[in-house]
């Protein structure tokens, strides 16, 4: 028997080979494909908008096979991987020149999840019947799919393969066969073929490596699956964590494109990437969102599975709730135009889609009774931690008491009465005011109900504190992920604002809440020396107006905007000379209630 050492150097080996190989073999293939007028043109319904070269997909299969062979190791659990992964190459590659119709696609990943499951790429559980066995099939070609549809940005899939890959790798490692091994090369393989496929890509992948890389990693994770023995539960979900990114995008967008009558099965600008960049953030950043997330899962999986620490198992948990709150903000984008988006807004289910989440709050209280469950539950987790089994039967017997009264609580405090992208102080203050309650409400009933006999007062101190950062985390996180992505987004003409005051923060808040409006601020500038050089809403406070003729040259700004009356009107009028002569426009904010109808107070147009 080989020492865990032995297979970790030969899997580190297999991945620097595999790499290498790739980096070697692209250039040349690059140049092959476009000889040959394999490329890629744009299209509507596709993210590129210039011709690249695919085929890249031959680099990874043959960087992948390379550096697993200069390993050395070899055991008949990885014959289904290679046998699968060789047999859809061919089927992409082929695809890569004839586009082969989806269905053509279909019916050669249904052969050939048969054909790795006929050779043993199943989990130890679903070897003893037809059920597991159609499951493992299923699995096989939702997963090669997966990778497939998520091959839509550069740098996304291979990068996506690349942690799924090291995922399996360290999760299979102490297997003793060769499996762990080859997802090393796989890992090596994909990150080589990142040196050329990041943005701006310089090759794609195509049909041909985004499906090898899809049933690769499928059939890693059935193969790995007997690791688990015949614990379905930890032989599933953790390879469904480590490929949580693409088994979410899958299901997100199909569920988008039934949603809108959209075929599921055709292309289009509306997955989980490219939602991220309509939201404001750079392609480079959504791609490297995805890849965090990505990673997030992965680690998820390996701690869940070989951490000796009990609390190891709520990051999963705490991933799937994430995930569900992007969601939920992905759902906001519009990414259907024209007859599409109203042809949406007409369906009976969009208010599942829309005035569920956002106006009923139906989404919030079935939200809140995961998290008060999940919190209670990780509560006695922590407080007892490996003795867990031995309280078990109070916290089952106590959780529908807690879940109950925590939630009235929460409706009795006006917890669910606020805006969750425009939170503030005070929202958090009922959060809190909420939780005290929330917490004390439960500990009164269960003394009355069981003379509190056994209950440890130390779960529901540190219930109370997982509450409040869990409520307050999903709440503020609309508003974190949409100034993030604001942050990013230059859509309109830049500006100066005079005044870093009350008047301009306000100003700010409606020009970056607002792109219609065409303009973007970029610096303050104001006439109080202790704000000189510091930062306000992001932006820096160049100065006062002396300032502002550099300011211009610097941003060269279509205008200046005046926030406040309260300016120095000697400074306002040099800023005018300034404007002036700099060619610069000079705006006023002002603020105005306008009569509609008889019986309205006269117009009020006062500026701030």
């Amino acid at each position: 028997m080989l020492s865990s050492q032995t297979f970790s150097n030969a899997a580190a080996t297999s991945g620097v080979v595999a790499f290498a190989a790739v980096v070697v073999l692209t250039p040349l293939i690059r140049r092959i494909a476009h000889s040959l007028g394999a490329v890629a043109r744009p299209k509507s319904d596709r993210w590129h908008t210039r011709t690249v070269p695919l085929l890249g997909g031959a680099g990874i299969f043959m960087g992948t096979i390379v550096g697993f062979a200069t390993a050395g190791r070899w055991s008949p659990a990885v014959v289904p991987v290679i046998v699968a992964g060789a047999t859809m190459f061919a089927v992409g590659l082929v695809d890569d020149f004839l586009h082969l119709k989806p269905s053509t696609k279909l019916i050669a990943q249904t052969a050939a999840a048969c054909v790795a499951v006929m050779l043993g790429a199943a989990p130890e559980w679903a070897r003893s019947g037809l059920t597991g066995n159609v499951f493992a099939i299923l699995w096989i070609i939702a997963v090669t799919n997966a990778l497939n549809l998520l091959d839509n940005m550069d740098g996304l899939c291979a990068g996506i393969a690349a942690i799924a890959a090291c995922g399996f790798t360290i999760d299979l490692i102490g297997t003793q066969t060769a499996v762990p091994i080859y997802a090393a090369a796989l890992a090596g393989a994909c990150l080589g073929f990142l040196v050329y496929n990041f943005t701006p890509a310089s090759i794609f992948m195509g049909d041909g490596g985004s499906l090898f890389l899809g049933i690769s990693l499928a059939t890693l994770s059935c193969v790995g699956g007997a690791s688990a023995g015949t614990r379905v539960v930890s032989s599933v979900a953790v390879p469904a964590l480590i490929l949580l990114i693409p088994i979410f995008d899958t299901t997100f967008v199909t569920l988008s494109r039934l949603l809108s009558t959209r075929s599921a099965a055709k292309g289009g600008r509306d997955h989980t990437s490219h939602r991220l960049v309509a939201m404001g953030f750079s392609e480079s950043d959504a791609v490297l969102i995805l890849w965090a997330l990505a990673g997030a899962g992965g680690l998820a999986a390996v701690l869940a599975r070989h951490s000796s620490s009990s609390e190891a198992v709520l990051i999963g948990p705490l991933l799937l709730i994430a995930l569900v709150l992007l969601g939920v903000q992905l759902a906001r984008v519009r990414v259907y135009d024209g007859d599409d988006f109203s042809l949406l807004l007409r369906r009976p289910y969009t208010p599942l889609l829309l005035d569920v989440a956002y106006k009923r709050r139906i989404f919030e209280v079935l939200l809140d009774l995961v998290l008060v469950a999940f919190s209670y539950y990780a509560s006695y987790l922590i407080r007892f931690d490996q003795d867990f089994p031995l309280y078990s039967a109070l916290f089952e017997k106590s959780l529908p008491v807690v879940i109950a009264c925590q939630l009235s609580c929460f409706f009795v405090t006006g917890v669910y009465g606020g805006t969750w992208r425009y939170m503030g102080l005070g929202d958090v203050t009922t959060y809190f005011k909420g939780i005290a309650l929330a917490v004390l409400s439960s500990v009164m009933v269960l003394v009355y109900v069981y003379r509190f006999e056994g209950f440890s007062r130390g779960v529901f101190a540190i219930d109370g504190m997982l509450l409040a950062l869990l409520l307050v985390g999903t709440r503020l996180s609309f508003r974190i992920v949409g100034d993030a992505a604001g942050r990013h987004r230059r859509t309109g003409k830049p500006v100066i604002i005079y005044g870093a005051g009350d008047g301009g923060a306000l100003l700010v808040r409606e020009l970056r809440d607002n792109p219609h409006r065409g303009f973007e601020p970029v610096a303050f500038i104001d006439d109080d020396p202790s704000k000189h050089r510091r930062r306000m809403m992001r932006l820096l406070v160049v100065g006062g107006v002396g300032t502002l003729p550099d300011a211009i040259a610097e941003h060269r700004p279509y205008a200046v905007i005046i926030s406040s009356v309260k300016i120095n009107p000697a400074n306002r009028a040099a800023a005018q000379r300034i404007c002036f002569d700099s060619g610069t426009s000079l705006l006023q904010l002002r603020f105005g209630l306008d009569p509609i109808g008889r019986g309205t107070p006269a117009a009020i147009d006062e500026p701030f």
